[in-house]
């Protein structure tokens, strides 16, 4: 039981925070926790790799053709083992990577 709540303990501080920094979730009620951003695919892949190379976050993505075109949802799972550092460097990682996308420096990785 303890893990349990730890675990929705994690999902919800991570789901909180993420909705707070002004992330796009949709209504979710599990503990996988989609990110909806707006760009292509060779932008969702840079934006993965960034995650797990640069932040050691790993997350799986969902792109065109199961979404409609110009959709990325990136998928997290917290665990009842992440720490509330965890989650915060997730957060901290989702906005750097959110700006990145923004400001075009995804798009010019995936052109290169």
């Amino acid at each position: 039981p303890e893990l349990k709540e730890t675990l929705w303990r994690n999902t919800n501080a991570l789901q909180s925070g993420l909705r707070a920094a002004g992330f796009d979730l949709g209504t979710t009620q599990t503990c996988i926790t989609p990110v909806y951003l707006q760009g292509d695919i060779p932008e969702a892949m840079a934006m993965v790799n960034d995650l797990r190379e640069n932040h050691g976050i790993f997350c799986s993505i969902v792109v065109y053709p199961v979404i409609p075109k110009g959709l990325i949802i990136l998928r997290l799972i917290p665990t009842a083992t992440h720490t509330q550092e965890d989650i915060d460097e997730t957060i901290n990682a989702f906005s750097a990577i959110r700006e990145k996308l923004e400001n075009g420096s995804y798009r010019q990785v995936a052109v290169s």
